[in-house]
């Protein structure tokens, strides 16, 4: 039993036991009849501008700019798109098994291979020409903390971890490294293990770190970002191998897609639109 599989089975049991049914598929706007619906998840947790707010809800009048990018590529594609929230690690699940034809957004890992497929060179690695955009993790600790990091190596950690979210490929990266990382389920969980002393740092993706603080500021309001970022990435749709096995030309059509829209003159102007916090339609 794979550990993906092992999460969302207790996942589920506990859902069953508080009696929450999850929701149903939301869909944007366009639909087309006859064609092909392709199936999305993306977690929970908020990565502005690329998605906003918590939660299973989506709101398509404001939903973040990578699903404004699949809401064009459905369009372009004449695609449907049915695109729900789960936990990180619940959307892991859904992608092995099937029940999802992508998750987004994923960095590269090599085990994630395994259950997914990522746009790929003609080496057989990822194509970060075809990634929905690139992020980058940074190192988060308390105002006044001894932590130090020189984009070489992390001093001043004691015999304490370095939290990270769980199922995030930071901790492998950390891990290589020789830190010892101690991982928690969401944002909130680890900046407040963070403040209470729990652990010396927070490695977190730039903007989920500061939508998280910024949602409770009285108490992060001493967590500080250390410079340079820890590690940049691609961040990719990774679609499911039942999806490729399907139909390869849609999947292919899916990345080719991406890399038109994010080129698009249009689409960079919404993105920018993003930025100053108003996106333009």
């Amino acid at each position: 039993m794979t550990r993906y599989r092992m999460i969302a089975i207790l996942m589920s049991a506990l859902m069953a036991m508080v009696g929450a049914a999850g929701p149903a598929w939301a869909e944007p706007p366009a639909r087309f009849e006859g064609r092909p619906t392709l199936s999305f998840v993306y977690e929970t947790q908020a990565n502005p501008p690329r998605y906003l707010g918590t939660g299973t809800a989506i709101n398509w009048d404001r939903p973040g700019l990578t699903l404004e990018l699949l809401r064009d590529l459905g369009a372009r594609l004449e695609v449907n798109l049915a695109i729900r929230r789960f936990p990180w690690n619940r959307g892991l699940y859904l992608l092995e098994t099937g029940e999802a034809d992508g998750i987004f957004h994923a960095s590269y890992k090599k085990e994630r291979e395994r259950i997914g497929v990522y746009p790929t060179l003609a080496d057989g690695m990822p194509d970060p020409s075809r990634a929905i955009f690139t992020q980058a993790y940074f190192l988060h600790v308390l105002r006044g903390s001894p932590v130090r990091w020189d984009g070489e190596t992390i001093a001043g950690l004691g015999d304490k971890a370095v939290g990270a979210t769980t199922g995030y490929s930071i901790v492998g990266d950390l891990e290589s490294r020789g830190v010892k990382v101690e991982t928690g389920k969401i944002q909130g969980i680890n900046l407040n293990k963070l403040v209470a002393g729990r652990i010396a740092a927070y490695a977190e993706l730039e903007n989920m770190a500061a939508a998280a603080i910024a949602s409770d500021p009285a108490a992060y309001g001493d967590v500080v970002k250390l410079e340079p970022p820890l590690i940049a990435k691609p961040y990719y749709l990774l679609l499911s191998h039942a999806f490729v096995e399907r139909d390869p030309a849609l999947a292919e059509a899916v990345f080719e897609t991406i890399a038109a829209i994010n080129a698009d003159p249009a689409f960079q102007a919404r993105a920018a639109a993003y930025a100053a916090g108003a996106p333009s339609r």
